[in-house]
C-alpha cells in the first residue's frame, strides 16, 4: 500500500533515540523530510546521518520540551527548513519517576508540550493538504500498571484526552488528531532493558502477560504511527491506537 507520504514534511520530538527515532526513520523512508528535536546534540548528530541515509532531507535542534519558550521558535525553525509542516508527532515524554518533581516534568513535557505544540504548529498544518498530529501515549494511560504515584500513567492518559478533544477543533481546518499507546517496548538500552537488567523477575511476569509471548518493538510503533498519520487514514480522527500485543485486558466498546 502506499500511504502517500512521500514529499510530506514531518516534526517529531524525541526523535533522536528509541521510539522516536524509529519514527523518524519510517518516515524517511516513506520519502519524508523530518525535522527532530532532542536534548543532545552528538545523539540527534548520529540520528541525521541515520536518517539522510534514505536519501530525503533531515535536521535536528537541541530543544528541552520542557522548556516552553523553545517550542514555538523551534517550530517555525523546523518549517522554515522542512518548507512547511504536514505532520507533527509529539514523541517526547518526562517518562519514569516520582515525587512532585517527577509529576511537574511530566506535566511541562508529556501534557503542556504537547499543548504548546499544537498550538505553535497549527497555523503551519493548517496550510497542508495531508495534515495530520499523533501523540505518543501508553497502554498506561487506560489501565491500573504499576505505582499509582508515578505521574507517567495519569499524563499519557492526559494526552488521549487532549487529542479527543483537538480533533474536534481542529477538524475544520483540516487536521486530524490521534493518539498511539503502544505496550511494553523493548529497545537496547531503553527503559525494559533496564528492567530486565535490575529486574528480571518482573520483566519475565510483565512478558508472561503478554498473548503475543514478547514486548513490542519501535519499528513496531513506527509503522503504525506511520499509517495512521498518512492521508490513506483520512477518515480516522480522535482515535487512540492500542498497540500491545494483546497485553491490556479491558474491552474496547
Amino acid at each position: 500500500m502506499d500511504l502517500g507520504l512521500k514529499g510530506l514534511r514531518v516534526v517529531i520530538t524525541g526523535g533522536g533515540s528509541g521510539i522516536g527515532l524509529a519514527i523518524a526513520d519510517q518516515f524517511a523512508q516513506e520519502g519524508c523530510s523530518v525535522a527532530i528535536c532532542g536534548r543532545t546534540r552528538s545523539t540527534l548528530d548520529t540520528a541525521v546521518d541515520q536518517l539522510t541515509s534514505h536519501g530525503g532531507r533531515a535536521v535536528a535542534h537541541v530543544v528541552d520540551i520542557a522548556d516552553g519558550t523553545a517550542i514555538g521558535p523551534w517550530v517555525d525553525a523546523a518549517a522554515s527548513s522542512l518548507g512547511g509542516i504536514d505532520i507533527v508527532v509529539h514523541n517526547a515524554s518526562g517518562a519514569a519517576g516520582v515525587g512532585e518533581e517527577a509529576w511537574r516534568r511530566n506535566i511541562d513535557i508529556d501534557v503542556l508540550g504537547f499543548s504548546r505544540l499544537v498550538e505553535h504548529a497549527t497555523r503551519h498544518l493548517a496550510e497542508s493538504s495531508a495534515a495530520s498530529v499523533v501523540a505518543i501515549s501508553s497502554t498506561a494511560a487506560i489501565e491500573s500498571f504499576a505505582n499509582p504515584a508515578a505521574p507517567f500513567g495519569a499524563m499519557k492518559a492526559a494526552l488521549i484526552h487532549q487529542c479527543a478533544g483537538l480533533s474536534k477543533n481542529l477538524a475544520p481546518q483540516g487536521i486530524r488528531v490521534n493518539a498511539v499507546s503502544p505496550g511494553p517496548i523493548f529497545f537496547e538500552g531503553g527503559p525494559w532493558d533496564r528492567v530486565r537488567s535490575e529486574r528480571p523477575d518482573y520483566y519475565e511476569s510483565i512478558v508472561g502477560q503478554i498473548p503475543r509471548g514478547r514486548m513490542g518493538t519501535p519499528e513496531e510503533v513506527s509503522r503504525i504511527v506511520a499509517f495512521v498519520a498518512s492521508p490513506v487514514a483520512a477518515l480516522v480522527t480522535g482515535a487512540n491506537i492500542v498497540a500491545d500485543g494483546g497485553l491490556t485486558k479491558r474491552i474496547p466498546i
